[in-house]
């Protein structure tokens, strides 16, 4: 039996998936994600090993954290991740498993995932944004996902500042923000990293912070209406793990329904229906990744039941 495999690279673990839709053929892993050479080696060796038990892998898809280089298949320089800088992930897979690999973002193969088998099914036009140790976005525009020079980067882009995001003491001066390169971008002001760094600044000057479900709601507010007005999508997902909070999506709709204003974006008045939780939970990336695999090699993904594969990946990933 030929199956098609996916593999998502995440910052703390890999996830590993192989699947052809049908009921029994799912299986997966979770590998910590260390040095480029012990992860990919674990990989590789679990689709081996894989291919011993269950067939031949016909192609493999891999969703990675970024930045990437889409057409040498590179992780760049510019990644914070100092020992992946330069990593070529598409030809060591390639090389080690003798299968044709595609490689895209994190992001974008989650929100492929979604828009097939998740909260984004029957649309065209989705965003889908994971908010966790950063931010980023990954855009379907009239069914197609969106690249420019590169991939889109849209957890850097630059929002207003609270006046209570300061320093501990310090009303009159803003906080830096996390984030390595930009400081206080989207990202540096909003994703888990932010939080948990200005929680312990505040924590270091025995001080009271400012008010953090103020803070998240009003900062991912200002993103989503700034990529509300930009690409008018019909649905947007918002996951990672700084949205399991259950208290933060209703915030987040409200202040953005504010900010738009629904006499102008008519939208706003529907937000509940706009901005959604993810279908596919942790698993949107992998199952993207195996979308980005099927894709090399079409067919009999495409012919099973998509509903029923997502099914199994939720429950690999909560077994492992």
């Amino acid at each position: 039996m030929a199956v098609y495999g996916g593999i998502e690279l995440g910052g703390t673990k890999c996830i590993c998936a192989v699947g052809d839709g049908s009921d029994d053929a799912w299986t997966g892993t979770v590998i910590p994600t260390t040095d480029p050479e012990t992860t990919t080696k674990a990989a590789v060796d679990w689709f081996r090993d894989v291919q011993t038990r269950s067939g031949s892998l016909v192609s493999l898809g891999a969703a990675s954290f970024g930045p990437l280089d889409p057409v040498t298949g590179v992780i760049t320089q510019a990644t914070p991740k100092t020992a992946w800088r330069g990593w070529p992930v598409r030809a060591k897979l390639e090389h080690a498993l003798g299968v044709p690999v595609q490689l895209d973002t994190d992001v974008n193969g989650a929100a492929r995932a979604e828009r097939a088998w998740g909260t984004a099914q029957g649309y065209s036009d989705v965003l889908y944004i994971t908010i966790g140790t950063g931010i980023g976005v990954g855009a379907i525009v009239n069914g197609t996902v969106v690249h420019g020079r590169s991939h889109p980067e849209m957890g850097h882009m630059r929002i207003p500042q609270h006046l209570t995001d300061c320093q501990p003491g310090a009303p009159e001066q803003m906080w830096t923000g996390s984030c390595v390169i930009h400081g206080n971008c989207w990202e540096g002001l909003a994703s888990g990293t932010a939080k948990a760094q200005r929680s312990a600044l505040w924590a270091q000057a025995s001080l009271e912070p400012p008010d953090a479900h103020v803070l998240e709601s009003e900062y991912i507010a200002l993103g989503l209406v700034n990529l509300i007005c930009t690409y008018r999508p019909e649905r947007v997902v918002i996951g990672g793990g700084v949205m399991r909070d259950a208290a933060l999506l209703p915030r987040i709709r409200l202040r953005t329904r504010e900010l738009l204003d629904a006499a102008y974006f008519p939208e706003a008045s529907r937000i509940e229906e706009l901005v959604v939780g993810p279908g596919l939970g942790d698993a949107a990336g992998v199952a993207g990744a195996i979308l980005l695999a099927a894709e090399l090699r079409p067919g009999h993904l495409q012919c099973r039941s998509v509903a029923r594969l997502a099914g199994h990946i939720q429950a690999g990933l909560t077994s492992t």
